[in-house]
């Protein structure tokens, strides 16, 4: 109990203002009365247990929850927010690359995840602007599915 302290009484005091801000409609404060917000106060309350509390295991669901809270806040508030999946790939490779780099861990998956994500969010955009190899481009938007599984079963299965 010692130790989740500063999680618990930032989601307690969090949780609090949420409900308080619902309950008593304060016009101000009205666009935080949305669902996304006890992603952002859960989101909040992992990152600086992570921190202060130097328990670093806390940042991958702490970068995770809250790019989850944040992209679908801005889906709802910014007309050029992108709608499409493969953002939620990249705040998950954000939060792997956070935690390696604070533990020491390998930074080689969070990477390629990273790279898979702007791939799949620009993949559209990329072969439009690159209509001459198009022929190329369309075979290897086939078959990328089966390379990455490739390279996933190499990790997975390779001894090192």
């Amino acid at each position: 109990m010692r130790k989740n302290r500063l999680f618990l009484g930032i989601l307690l005091i969090g949780f609090g203002l949420f409900y308080f801000i619902s309950k008593w409609h304060i016009a101000s404060l009205q666009s935080f009365n949305d669902w996304t917000t006890p992603l952002f106060i859960t989101s909040i309350a992992l990152l600086v247990q992570a921190f202060k509390g130097k328990e670093y295991y806390y940042i991958f669901p702490g970068i995770v929850v809250f790019g989850f809270g944040f992209h679908f806040y801005a889906l709802k508030h910014f007309s050029f927010w992108p709608h499409h999946w493969s953002v939620l790939i990249l705040f998950i490779s954000i939060g792997m690359i956070l935690q390696s780099r604070k533990t020491r861990a390998d930074l080689l998956p969070g990477v390629i995840l990273f790279i898979i994500g702007l791939f799949l969010l620009f993949n559209e955009k990329l072969s439009t602007m690159l209509g001459s190899l198009q022929t190329q481009i369309s075979s290897f938007q086939q078959y990328w599915p089966i390379i990455i599984a490739v390279i996933g079963c190499y990790f997975l299965f390779s001894k090192k």
